[in-house]
């Protein structure tokens, strides 16, 4: 039975069609496996998190609630600052019970235990000993070499007396008094046990399995007791204040179980939707089945005679007719466009910038002769040079395209009158001119050849288009696969154009071997440049020019040269700009930014050092007016008066200063150093602990009234500053009537 073409297209489709809904169903099941575990993964990294929150909200509020009773309770203050035999047994008695107390309150807690430096006796809630009979000695010895930790330590064993039976426990220290410390200690221990319990109750056995880790990854403890292999870890949340590591996951076979909750009613929305896909599969081919056969019969129509006479073709030869008649029509569609949209200067273009960059350099050599920019004789050199001709001033602009190319002719002319070289030119961007000299001979792209060679595009160029090149020539290769070195020699040169550019043209060999940025010199250079335009001396002129032979003798790049200008205006701006209305001026962004674009523009290092010694002069002559109006002594007296007078204001500092005198803050830290051989902030504190050293030891004032009449805010950076002066603290020094801070 003879196939229509409805028939035909659906063969065609169906196979594509059940091979890309196996793909999505395949796909599917392998999104919602990713999607279980994903959400499985966040559901057990919230429950790991709360877990580790509330463990250490725990031991937070066990430790904030003992601290509290002990700071409050005046007996235990009384325990650390008496000495030995001071105490009564009554008083220690009631110490002990207080401790006994402190511990029945909270179950989690295994012992409490306060430490008296001053003699080593320890209170318990059984009594007092000595540190010798202690059974946890070690761990106060090691508190005692490592004071600034006061962390929780991880799991030990415990126990007070030789007798006692030893019990896992973690354990955290205080420094007492609070806040600062230093006449005991307070030791707290938290069983182990009540913390796993703790855990335990958190955590459900027949889901998760959880496990802590020390932080040298060693086992500490599996929830319910678990084998760790029964389950996946998912997550690790570290507990900073613990210093342990939670490992928490799910028990095999259930951290896919909710995959199942595919529902049949998913399973039917899929088969509805497979049934519609065919049906609309069904409808589209009948529809498009008339338009293809008459695609078909034109196609016969204009097959040649001898084959009008063959027989009905098979599908697999329709096919195959249509294919070939859509070869065809594709194959005069590309010849179409390559006529008549091929540029022939566009490619050329590419080829001179995959030459110079050194990309497709395998097939360049097909590339060139199908361009054919040089001669046949030159399409394989014994010798290529690369010269740049890069334009001084302005670019030229994008609608100068034959401007360009009548530049490209006109150098490429000049190379070829020289018989033995061959010439090819394109331009880069707009301002750029790159070009190509080849010889056929292996010596013949003598040096001086090309210096003469540039010398003559330059003077033409100047003469008759009134525009100014700079030319760098680089090194001489020996083929095109080497090209890329003489381009970047010349590049290289042209980047010294300002120190080197001698007649406009700059030569690979002039290169300096090291060409790196002298950076420590030149910002010395340039901060004794400040300092001698400062002291309004002439020493600033000569300053200027040991700079401008210094860039000249090290030969150091244009950009670096700019860079290195820019730096000294702008330390010149923070230095002068504030001190006066006309340095202001000066300074302003119109006035800076035209100075840019002249030294920008120039190209040479005369004319830059002409144009900024012309800003610097007008500058100069501002600066010393303002020094005349207000005398650089003077200006220090009046900075140390009001100091000396307003020391205890605490919103006194450098920027107070320079709103109050009309100066800038580094200028006002400038003088002040000067004067004082020392920082203001320096200067400040001195005459705060000076009064406050006064009032402490003729007085009875509040450390925190001295504070807040000596200039600060509260008495805890009050202390914290009195202690790093005088090496004690305020209470201290009352206490000794001031001769330790005397001495």
């Amino acid at each position: 039975m003879k196939r229509n073409w409805h028939t035909k297209l659906m063969y065609s489709y169906f196979p594509i069609f059940l091979l890309t809904i196996s793909i999505l169903i395949f796909l599917s099941f392998l999104i919602v496996n990713e999607l279980s575990r994903n959400e499985t993964q966040k559901a057990d990294m919230i429950s790991t998190r709360y877990i580790v929150d509330t463990l250490e909200r725990s031991l937070s509020d066990i430790e904030l609630r003992l601290l509290e009773d002990i700071g409050a309770n005046k007996t235990y203050s009384r325990f650390l600052e008496a000495g030995q035999g001071q105490l009564s047994s009554q008083f220690i008695y009631d110490a002990a019970s207080g401790l006994g107390r402190m511990l029945d309150q909270q179950d989690m807690i295994q012992s409490i235990y306060l430490y008296r430096m001053s003699d080593s006796q320890i209170l318990t809630p059984r009594g007092m000993m000595r540190l010798e009979d202690f059974e946890d000695r070690a761990y106060i010895e090691q508190a005692l070499k490592d004071r600034e930790y006061l962390g929780w330590n991880l799991p030990r064993d415990y126990k007070e007396r030789s007798f006692d039976v030893p019990s896992q426990v973690i354990s955290m220290n205080k420094w007492l008094p609070l806040p600062w410390g230093g006449e005991g200690l307070l030791v707290i221990t938290i069983r182990m046990y009540a913390v796993e319990r703790q855990i335990d109750n958190m955590t459900n056995e027949k889901l998760s399995v959880l496990q802590v880790r020390d932080k040298s990854d060693n086992l500490i403890y599996t929830a319910h007791q678990m084998d760790p292999s029964a389950g996946e870890i998912l997550n690790r949340v570290t507990a900073d204040k613990l210093g342990l590591v939670f490992e928490s996951g799910i028990q095999s076979g259930q951290l896919y179980s909710w995959v199942s909750l595919v529902s049949y009613v998913w399973i039917g929305i899929g088969l509805l939707t497979i049934v519609g896909a065919v049906a609309g599969l069904i409808y589209i081919t009948r529809r498009n089945a008339r338009p293809i056969q008459l695609i078909m019969n034109r196609i016969q129509a204009l097959q040649p005679r001898a084959e009008e006479n063959e027989a009905t073709p098979s599908v697999k030869d329709e096919l195959a007719l249509i294919d070939r008649a859509l070869e065809h029509l594709i194959a005069q569609t590309v010849d179409y466009e390559k006529q008549h949209h091929e540029n022939l200067l566009i490619h050329r273009r590419q080829l001179l910038v995959d030459l110079m960059e050194g990309e497709r350099m395998d097939s360049f050599r097909q590339r060139l002769r199908h361009l054919q920019p040089l001669e046949e004789r030159f399409m394989e050199p014994k010798s290529v040079a690369v010269l740049i001709a890069e334009m001084n001033g302005d670019d030229l602009s994008t609608n100068q395209n034959i401007l360009k190319i009548a530049l490209m002719n006109v150098v490429e002319e000049l190379v070829q009158n020289e018989t033995q070289f061959g010439g090819w030119a394109e331009w880069f961007g707009n301002r750029r001119l790159i070009v190509v000299i080849a010889s056929d001979e292996q010596e013949g792209l003598d040096r001086e050849l090309l210096m003469d060679l540039a010398k003559q595009m330059h003077m033409w160029i100047a003469e008759n288009f009134r525009l100014r090149f700079t030319f760098g020539i680089g090194r001489t290769v020996p083929g095109w696969e080497e090209i890329t070195r003489s381009y970047a020699s010349a590049d290289a040169g042209l980047q010294h154009r300002l120190t080197l550019g001698k007649d406009a043209i700059v030569l690979s060999e002039q290169l300096p071997d090291r060409i790196e940025l002298q950076s420590y010199k030149y910002l010395q250079m340039l901060a004794d440049f400040v300092r001698e335009f400062r002291l309004t001396g002439d020493g600033w002129r000569t300053q200027l020019d040991q700079m401008f032979v210094a860039f000249n003798e090290d030969q150091i790049t244009d950009n670096d040269i700019r860079m290195l200008l820019q730096a000294l205006i702008q330390m010149l701006s923070r230095e002068f700009g504030e001190l006066s209305e006309r340095l202001q001026s000066q300074f302003s962004e119109e006035i800076l930014t035209r100075l840019r674009s002249d030294i920008q523009q120039v190209e040479t290092l005369e004319g830059i050092q002409e144009i900024l010694q012309e800003w610097l002069k007008e500058v100069y002559r501002n600066y010393v007016s303002v020094n005349e109006t207000k005398s650089h002594r003077a200006m220090i007296n009046e900075l140390r008066i009001y100091i000396e007078e307003h020391f205890d204001d605490p919103d006194l500092s450098l920027k107070h200063l320079s709103d109050r005198f009309q100066i800038s803050g580094k200028y006002a830290s400038y003088l002040f150093k000067e004067e004082f051989e020392m920082k203001f902030v320096d200067f400040l504190v001195k005459l705060r602990v000076e009064k406050a050293c006064r009032l402490l030891s003729a007085s009875d004032m509040a450390v925190q009234d001295i504070a807040l009449q000596v200039g600060y805010a509260n008495a805890i950076s009050f202390g914290r500053v009195f202690k790093r002066i005088m090496g004690v603290t305020p209470g201290d020094y009352r206490k000794q009537g001031g001769k330790q801070g005397d001495q």
